[in-house]
């Protein structure tokens, strides 16, 4: 069995996830731009993963979002 790692990840166009402070306010509005109706690829790409790692950070964080599938 082959192993592979994939990554599915927002980013600023200076490279950044979060702001320093951890906070994601500009995907927000980011987010507020695209259609509710579509999901990026999210979906597409969540069907070829098994397993999901995740910091405790990010965890907590992921906690915090209204629907998350």
């Amino acid at each position: 069995m082959v192993s592979r790692c994939s990554v599915f990840v927002a980013a600023s166009l200076d490279g950044f996830i979060a702001r320093p402070d951890g906070e994601l306010d500009w995907l927000d509005e980011a987010n507020a731009l695209v259609p509710p109706d579509e999901d990026c690829g999210f979906a597409a790409f969540l069907s070829t993963v098994d397993a999901i790692v995740m910091g405790r950070s990010t965890f907590e964080k992921v906690l915090t979002f209204g629907h998350w599938p």
